[in-house]
């Protein structure tokens, strides 16, 4: 029994931070998207309108197209991202002296979003590096950021230099998991470097591409940081993703119930989409 007591002990602490810091505020945050808590009320009791606010949601154009524009920025991100830290990844694995080069391969995953949101504003402003190189091949400037058609692009290209590492360290460990025996047997057999990768690498990474895709999936799929400095959901809506608009209800028109209540949509849809997705990549 004292020892039952004394392991309940230890547990109580982390119990209690778990009932602090998550469970209570997304039990708050339920009751918050199921009442008219609308700050611009002249009263503190904001009544129960149960499903109003998901049913306004449905309607609301601005919500379903924040919606579309967050699929483009994960879909350009993941399509971007995977195939550069994919092909990082298989050179550092025949790298001999990767562990001097994995330090500076790992900064851009350490940089705060807000420093790599101003870097990527120097880097590509009208007169900045990006623009400079493009002319040195006969191009004009290009409005990266302050045109709709590519500012959302500018904001995935940021992204993806930030976070194609994190895919990268992960697909190497993965990658250098793979018994070497393997790979002797097939080379002995005289199958090509392209064949082993193929045949041998891509399927015994699988598990370790399905996890690294739904880390990035469900980070991109809640960016705001990125779009909060670079384009403020600009030109017009043309980055205003979901988690931007979200804040812009919540926090400019002070309208939290119907901001929770997005909050919540979003959260319904990853859920939804991972299972599936966890499913066709069987992943346990």
């Amino acid at each position: 029994m004292g020892e039952r007591r004394t392991a309940y002990m230890f547990v109580l602490p982390a119990l209690v931070l778990l009932i602090a810091a998550v469970i209570f505020p997304m039990v708050f945050s339920i009751n918050v998207a199921l009442r008219k808590y609308d700050l611009r009320l002249p009263t503190e009791d904001y009544p129960f309108v149960g499903i109003d606010n998901f049913l306004r949601a449905a309607r609301d154009r601005y919500f379903l197209n924040s919606l579309l524009i967050t699929l483009q920025f994960v879909i350009l991100g993941v399509a971007l991202q995977f195939p550069i830290g994919l092909g990082v990844a298989v050179l550092l694995s025949r790298f001999r002296w990767r562990r001097y080069v994995l330090p500076a391969i790992a900064i851009p995953v350490l940089t705060p979003p807000i420093v790599a949101g101003y870097m990527g504003i120097i880097l590509f402003h009208p007169d900045g590096v990006v623009n400079y190189f493009l002319s040195l091949f006969g191009a004009s400037k290009i409005p990266w950021y302050s045109r709709p058609d590519t500012a959302l692009i500018t904001c995935v290209l940021i992204d993806t230099w930030q976070w194609y590492p994190f895919i990268a360290l992960i697909l190497l460990a993965g990658i250098l998991s793979i018994p070497p025996e393997y790979i002797e047997a097939a080379r002995i057999d005289g199958a090509s470097e392209r064949s082993i990768f193929r045949h041998i690498i891509l399927p015994m990474l699988r598990g370790v591409i399905a996890v690294a895709l739904i880390f990035r999936m469900l980070e991109m799929l809640r960016v705001f940081d990125v779009i909060y400095i670079v384009t403020y959901g600009g030109p017009g809506t043309a980055t205003q993703v979901t988690n931007f608009y979200s804040y812009l209800v919540g926090f400019h028109y002070w309208d939290l119930g119907y901001a929770a209540a997005m909050g919540w949509i979003l959260v319904i849809i990853l859920s939804i989409l991972v299972t599936y997705y966890m499913r066709a990549f069987k992943v346990s």
